[in-house]
């Protein structure tokens, strides 16, 4: 049904396109003015054409990317062909999905599927492409096997991004501004100062605050009740009867109101900024020398997953007649009267603190007339502290995910040396080495039911390759491109582990002198009198050392090392001056990686009691280990590229097919079975002994997959000052061996099961085959169609309207596909993983004045206010995940002096 609106759009746009050229002044001006211009790209390392480049590329400029109002790399999903670009709100990082391929560990235990560079350097976790783009030259975004010149974790492409560099003999300044919906404020700015005929410098920055878009409210139904502002931690006492889940299911004191959370500083909204500073040093004409300081700085309160509200309508339940019907428990029945996907109701209120620290260096010297010395260095420093709501009051489990305190720090370095003449043979050959060293400490809590705690001190990774590329002129025509690299991976963790509380969480005021998991906030709970300590969040290390509190859940002394080579053959052949065909065959490597090694203990499973040994301390059954293999691609892809219309026209086509040996796929997934006393009193086994999973989120090879799809792309000037672009494409994805596994995905509502059996790890009821599923993020069909036209006003200035579609085909948001399954309850579109059809509208209108000194361009984003999932999980009845952000507006102002 969503098809006809968008369908109707690009009926519009085409008509607008054959109407327009009525506005044409006469045939010499159109002529002049319909070529589009060349398009620069580095996907060989070397510059070359766009359409001489015999790579599926997509390339935009810094304007393209204003106009679709794009800041970092997470928003660039809708303007890459088979592109798509989630947001795990535990990691603070996107979740970037290339050809139906990508990682959802974005966690130091995993590597991402899409590599990302930043000026060519290796930029190693995912986060990093929440960093700021601005003043930009462009961004590249390569798709297939990357693997023998990007090297790691580009198996099915690659997104670079590249700075402006300092000009030299030109003085150059500008400012922009920017206000829009909640309250938005950008300001930016450039400054570029030739210091002497060899020396530029280059500075600029960028600052974007704005408020959340969610109906966001504290709640003091919680257990925890800490960290809310006075205001909410005494709410009037609710008069009348209970409105939201947890305001029903509170029995530890009297019901509260809610209290409107100020959406300045609450979940999804922007506090962040960054700067550049850049030198450019070129001594002679074969000799240059950048080197680049960049911080970024993230003080937002993070994002938070929201309730898919038409799945959680679907879910049966009782009607007054007693019969069980769809459509009384929606979000409403959670939060209440008038919920959507954009309420939210918490007990912890969010805190991210992330900052990227990074110098990079590219220096470049033509020591001879055939060959030139490159070197490309990188240092990067992250950290990062973020406080959440995992429950997000949709179960009263009241869970907080805490990270104290996480630093990255890299290294990374490439020599290279390439040819620079003329001759029929273009090659490449370097030596790359990477390194990385992470320390993390954070807890969960389960308020009432767990708490773990970790600290993984010294996880290193460490990585070298050698690689050679080169392209040979055989005929006036063809060239072959052969290409190799060898890798090796070594992953290390010492003195990693995890602490579980052994402790009841039934912790009263006679237990203080034997602090347990909460010994902090429990007194201030409602409903208790004390002096709250502070004890929890002072880290002594007494206290999780302590065997009668905590005990290891996870020892992670472990270490594994992968290598591989990688390979590309490739024939390109000009049909004409201005069509090229190209094929390939390449493959590509994703090392393994290094798991938690958990530690299972002797248990009673009729009293769920361990028994001790002579200190005290738990008995060890055994050790699981979590490592994975590495996965492995082949890919085959035949492709054209064509200029036509005396350059008003670029055509782009593609079709591949990828077979995946190992796929890494990441979910939570139940190691052994362990015993607990169920201690909810509402609970109808309050106080006997359950079976639980031992849940951990580790990565799984899934045997084998198959990719294949088509890629069009267009660039097209109709008429003088007319531009309509975009492309489409088609996409399969299967996994195509058989892949049996426990399904974790919403267990508990579609076995119909609490949590402990729900996560049986010997139960075989609760597993399935999920040969044939689809992989997550990969419709069958996509089209984005772009338009402008620019009208001439006798002043000379500007005015250019800009409207943008993207639609996509129904899809999966993870690779689970529930409606492909039988299970316990049939209702399974309640619970499931599908994403419906959709389709998002951009709009702008730019005025630029006639000396092009200033502009001002108003704009519209999402403006038919879909809402998008981006992401899911389902647990506790309903399925949540990111979305997209509704209709928003605004007006921006550049000046250049």
């Amino acid at each position: 049904m969503r098809l006809y609106k968008p369908m109707a759009l690009a009926i519009a746009v085409a008509n607008a396109s054959i109407a327009a050229p009525a506005l044409a002044e006469d045939v010499s001006e159109r002529r002049s003015s319909q070529i589009l211009e060349e398009v620069l790209v580095t996907a060989t390392k070397r510059e070359t054409n766009l359409m001489d480049t015999p790579v599926a590329i997509s390339a935009f400029t810094e304007a393209d990317l204003i106009r679709q109002g794009i800041n970092n790399v997470k928003d660039l999903g809708n303007l890459v062909p088979s592109l798509d670009i989630a947001y795990d709100q535990d990691q603070s990082s996107p979740v970037i999905a290339m050809r139906g391929v990508r990682s959802t560990n974005t966690s130091e235990l995993g590597d991402p599927s899409v590599g990302l560079h930043m000026d060519g350097i290796y930029s190693p976790r995912p986060q990093g492409a929440m960093a700021l783009m601005f003043d930009v030259e462009r961004v590249e975004a390569l798709r297939g096997p990357q693997g023998t010149l990007f090297g790691r974790n580009s198996t099915v492409g690659t997104i670079n991004v590249i700075s402006k560099r300092p000009v030299i003999d030109e003085f150059e300044a500008n400012v922009g501004v920017e206000a829009g919906s909640w309250d938005q404020r950008l300001i930016k700015g450039m400054i570029n100062i030739p210091v002497s005929e060899t020396l530029a410098l280059r500075a600029s920055f960028m600052d974007q605050t704005r408020d959340s878009y969610l109906d966001g409210y504290y709640d003091a139904n919680q257990w925890d009740r800490r960290r809310l502002p006075d205001d909410a931690k005494n709410a009037p006492l609710l008069d009348g009867d209970a409105k939201t889940l947890i305001q029903e299911r509170n029995w530890w004191s009297d019901k509260r109101e809610l209290v409107e959370a100020d959406e300045e500083d609450f979940y999804n909204n922007i506090d962040q900024y960054a700067f550049r500073i850049s030198a450019l040093w070129e001594p002679t004409d074969d000799l240059s020398w950048m080197m680049t300081y960049e911080k970024f700085q993230d003080k937002s309160a993070g994002n938070l997953n929201t309730i898919d509200c038409d799945k959680a309508a679907k879910r049966l339940t009782e009607d007054a007649d007693g019969n069980m019907v769809a459509g009384q428990a929606g979000c409403d029945s959670v939060y209440g009267p008038g919920a959507d996907e954009y309420t939210v109701v918490v007990n912890t209120p969010g805190k991210l603190d992330l900052s990227i620290d990074s110098v990079r260096s590219n220096f470049r010297w033509d020591f001879s007339d055939t060959m030139a010395l490159v070197y490309n260095a990188g240092y990067a420093s992250q950290k990062r502290s973020a406080l959440m709501d995992i429950d997000a009051g949709v179960t009263d489990w009241d869970m907080e995910l805490n990270f104290v305190d996480t630093q990255y720090q890299s290294q990374s370095h490439e020599l290279q040396i390439q040819s620079t003449n003329s001759g029929p043979l273009q090659w490449i050959a370097g030596a790359f080495y990477f390194k990385e060293k992470n320390d993390m400490k954070g807890y969960f809590n389960a308020h009432m039911n767990d708490s773990t705690f970790w600290d993984q001190p010294n996880r290193t990774l460490e990585s070298q390759a050698y690689f050679a590329q080169g392209t040979y002129q055989l005929t006036d025509r063809l060239n072959l491109t052969l290409g190799y690299r060898w890798t090796e991976d070594t992953k290390q963790d010492k003195g990693g582990h995890n602490k579980s509380c052994v402790r009841d969480w039934a912790l009263t005021p006679s237990d203080a002198g034997f602090p347990g998991c909460y010994p902090a906030w429990v007194f201030d709970a409602p409903g208790y009198e004390g002096d709250p300590s502070g004890f929890f969040n002072s880290y002594s290390p007494d206290h999780f050392d302590n065997p009668a509190i905590y005990s290891d859940t996870t020892n992670n002394d472990t270490k594994g090392s992968w290598s591989a080579s990688t390979y590309r053959i490739g024939l390109d052949y000009d049909l004409t001056e201005d069509i090229m065909l190209y094929g390939y065959v390449a493959n590509g490597f994703k090392s393994g990686g290094i798991g938690d090694v958990v530690v299972q203990y002797e248990q009673d499973p009729l009293t769920a009691e361990y028994p001790l040994d002579a200190d005290g301390n738990r008995i060890v059954k055994t050790r699981h280990d979590s490592n994975y293999d590495p996965e492995e691609v082949t890919t085959f892809e035949l492709g054209a590229k064509a200029s036509l219309l005396d350059g008003r026209l670029n055509l782009s086509g593609t079709f591949f097919y990828s077979d995946y040996q190992d796929m890494q796929l990441a979910s939570p997934e139940s190691v052994f079975n362990v015993y607990s006393v169920q201690q909810d009193p509402t609970s109808d086994n309050y106080g006997e002994v359950e079976t639980n999973g031992f849940v951990v989120y580790r990565t799984k090879n899934a045997a084998e997959s198959e990719i294949k799809g088509f890629e069009f792309e267009f660039d097209w000037m109709p008429y003088p000052n007319g531009r309509v672009s975009g492309f489409a494409t088609w996409l399969k994805t299967e996994i195509t061996s058989d892949f049996v596994t426990r399904f974790d995905y919403g267990a508990t509502d579609l076995f119909q099961m609490e949590y402990g059996p729900a996560h049986d790890n010997d139960n075989m009821d609760l597993y399935r085959n999920l040969k044939g599923n689809e992989l997550a993020a990969s419709p069958e069909y996509s089209v984005t169609i772009n338009y402008d036209h620019t009208f001439h006003l006798d002043s000379g200035a500007r005015v250019i309207p800009f409207v943008g579609l993207h639609w996509e085909d129904e899809s999966y948001l993870t690779y689970w596909n529930v409606d492909k399954h039988d299970f316990p309850n049939a209702n399974t579109e309640a619970h499931d993983d599908t994403r419906e059809a959709f389709y998002t509208v951009n709009m702008s209108i730019k005025y630029i004045s006639a000396n092009e000194q200033w502009d001002v361009e108003a704009f519209g984003y999402n403006v038919t206010d879909e809402s998008i999932p981006y992401w899911a999980g389902a647990g506790d009845g309903v399925v949540r995940g990111s979305r997209s952000v509704p209709a928003n507006y605004g007006v921006r102002l550049n000046y250049s002096f």
